[in-house]
């Protein structure tokens, strides 16, 4: 039996930033109380049938805003009630101002190893734009403070099409991103959503909106770059330095199974996709009522399953294993789809060589284009 993730949401943050839409803030301390007790009764009442777990990530929100002693006790929790493997990976996600020397030792000596910093840009202003009050030396600071921890494997979020953003701004993020020498990097498209800050902002007229012609121009800079600095890119926004690709987030693009704890947390058992109620008021109280928070589900059928694993398996850079994917499917994916595949082809935006079908360099920036053709 492969191997299980676990997914544990903390939504509480120190401010709420300019482009989030995710249901997460500033919290009085008795609803984060609350609020992670109701996390551990979740987490335990998913014992009934112990399973092995590799994985274990502390996403957000601003996880690292949580006190060790907390997350000794979630930590606990998931150890009574899953086989944890010792060569676990347990990521805790931080932003960078929130981490003590400390802290970072705390979280250590509990087993976290490895530590995803949201630094988002190098630029001060573009820093502002986005809501966010960290300041760039605090970046190289929590790295600092983590590395002397012995927390070595460190990832940094960067976000390309921000408001104002330019080549020039975006080569002197890199070189000091770089500079870092992190194990991993993350680089995201900005996405605006309505009701942010940012989108009202954009819709009057106070900023100016992401050019997406530069926007591509920076994600194609950033692929050479990364490569000259000895980074492997092993997914659309992810690069690595060899032996360090995210194992949880590798089961979200390989079809393995994953536990989602937490309000707007998602579960993939392969029989169904689940998801919990979005906000931590909500969530609270459906735990308290009724010991569960689902809000929703969606049965896996056959069909479903064929075409999810190959919308997130081309999201991977080495693509699709035909043969691989015949022997677990029990399909040929070009007799199944071979009628839409033909003017992807065509068009460049795909390449079927051998026993491997992957998304070209062009088509990882139409990916969509791509995944639409399983939808």
């Amino acid at each position: 039996m492969v191997p299980w993730g676990i997914y544990v949401h903390i939504p509480f943050c120190p401010y709420k930033c300019a482009y989030c839409d995710f249901d997460s803030g500033v919290h009085p301390q008795e609803m984060v109380a609350a609020y992670v007790a109701a996390l551990r009764e979740e987490i335990a009442r998913a014992g009934a049938d112990p399973l092995s777990v590799d994985t274990i990530y502390f996403g957000g929100g601003t996880p690292s805003l949580l006190d060790p002693d907390v997350l000794e006790g979630l930590l606990q929790t998931v150890r009574r009630t899953f086989a944890v493997c010792p060569e676990v990976e347990i990521t805790l996600e931080a932003n960078p101002g929130t981490i003590t020397a400390e802290k970072a030792r705390a979280f250590r000596a509990l087993g976290v190893n490895r530590v995803s910093l949201g630094a988002q840009t190098f630029e001060t202003g573009e820093l502002r734009v986005l809501g966010r009050r960290h300041t760039v030396e605090q970046i190289g600071e929590s790295v600092a403070l983590l590395r002397a921890a012995g927390m070595e494997n460190l990832n940094l979020d960067l976000i390309i099409g921000i408001p104002g953003q330019t080549l020039a701004s975006w080569e002197r993020t890199m070189d000091r991103a770089f500079s870092l020498r992190p194990t991993h990097l993350s680089v995201y498209m900005l996405e605006v959503h309505e009701g942010t800050p940012l989108a009202t902002q954009l819709a009057h007229g106070r900023m100016v909106e992401p050019d997406e012609t530069l926007t591509v121009e920076m994600y194609y800079r950033f692929l050479e770059r990364a490569e000259e600095e000895g980074y492997e890119q092993y997914e659309i926004s992810n690069f690595c330095r060899p032996g360090f690709a995210s194992r949880h987030n590798l089961k979200y693009w390989s079809d393995e199974p994953y536990l989602g704890f937490g309000c707007s947390a998602h579960s993939y058992d392969f029989r169904e996709r689940r998801w919990n109620l979005a906000t931590p008021q909500a969530y609270i109280a459906a735990m308290r009522e009724r010991g569960e928070a689902v809000a929703g589900r969606i049965a896996m059928t056959e069909r479903r399953r064929i075409e999810e694993a190959l919308m997130l398996g081309l999201r991977r850079r080495s693509g699709v294993n035909l043969s691989a994917f015949r022997e677990r499917y029990g399909v040929e994916v070009l007799d199944l789809y071979g009628d839409q595949l033909a003017p992807l082809d065509e068009a460049g935006l795909i390449e079927i060589s051998g026993e491997w079908l992957r998304l070209t360099r062009r088509g990882v920036v139409l990916a969509n284009e791509v995944f639409a053709v399983f939808v």
